[in-house]
């Protein structure tokens, strides 16, 4: 069977229509409607109901979706595969991070450009629950995130592979009008006061985890503010709006010192490097995975 008929079809059913998929193939209309009725053909199946304007993919269709994606995914693998060992390491890695996350990545990616120069980055950021959809899309190969991921409380159902990489507890940046008794603070005085928390798309996660521990202590905090961007939250409590809970690592992103409190009880936070399972990761992905995980072991805390 031919791969590029394999190729037309799935891009025919991602678009849902004949001629959105011939825009983005940038080929006519005409020629992908034969090639479909070909394929039909050799097949011997419908596999899209297409009269009288109706568009609707048929169980046949669905199953050749599926089967087909894991064909040109393979096939793609092997190309990578075949280039990494003929071409050495060269080409662009693509990463997708949550913000609070990106503070592990400078000093690593630093030491793998000493190593490997040829190979370039492409970072996307953005919450826990968009990169894990990155992965899916396979638009990056690797992701930073924290956990549980969406996937791990029956969002949906994908093959991803955890590597745990660090836990640390969530900290309060106060603005300078809120003063601090000392390095702890009780999350009986923290909600006292107007908060800025970390929240992302996902069901759960960091705010969850917040809001978990006043439940169970019989608090209602006052949230002023929540956004997925540390960085955000950091400067609103710069700006004298509230208290930002964030994780402890997002101290980094500053190059000077914050001031800040640690919570008490303790709320922690888990990051972790994702996969896809069963893909195939290019040398750079597996040489960039096994430097960020020993990096944890350098001073982390």
């Amino acid at each position: 069977m031919d791969l590029k008929k394999l190729a037309y079809f799935v891009t025919i059913v991602e678009e849902g229509q004949i001629t959105r998929a011939a825009q983005r193939l940038h080929i006519a209309q005409p020629p992908l409607s034969l090639q479909l009725k070909s394929l039909e053909e050799e097949l011997g199946v419908t596999l899209i109901e297409r009269e009288n304007k109706k568009f609707e993919i048929t169980p046949a269709g669905w199953t050749l979706y599926k089967r087909a994606k894991e064909v040109l995914h393979s096939i793609d693998g092997m190309v990578a595969e075949i280039h990494d060992q003929e071409q050495g390491m060269r080409g662009t890695l693509s990463i997708g991070t949550v913000m609070s996350c990106v503070p592990y990545l400078p000093s690593v990616i630093k030491q793998f450009q000493q190593t490997y120069p040829r190979v370039t980055f492409r970072l996307w950021e953005d919450d826990s629950y968009r990169v894990e959809e990155l992965l899916q899309q396979k638009r990056i190969e690797l992701g930073l995130v924290r956990l549980p991921l969406q996937s791990d409380l029956g969002a949906y159902t994908p093959e991803v592979s955890i590597d745990r990489l660090h836990t640390e507890p969530l900290v309060a940046i106060p603005p300078v009008s809120i003063a601090l008794d000392g390095p702890i603070l009780a999350v009986e005085e923290l909600c006292c006061h107007p908060l800025l928390i970390l929240r992302g798309q996902g069901d759960y996660g960091v705010y969850h985890r917040f809001m978990d521990i006043c439940k169970i202590r019989g608090l209602k905090p006052n949230i002023v503010c929540e956004s997925p961007d540390v960085s955000t939250l950091m400067l609103l409590a710069e700006s004298g709006i509230g208290i930002a809970v964030v994780p402890r690592s997002a101290l980094l992103l500053r190059l000077d010192q914050i001031r800040h409190a640690e919570i008490d009880p303790p709320i922690e936070s888990d990051t972790a490097i994702v996969t896809l399972k069963g893909q195939y990761l290019s040398a750079a992905a597996r040489n960039f995975k096994q430097l960020l995980l020993g990096s944890m072991g350098n001073g982390w805390s």
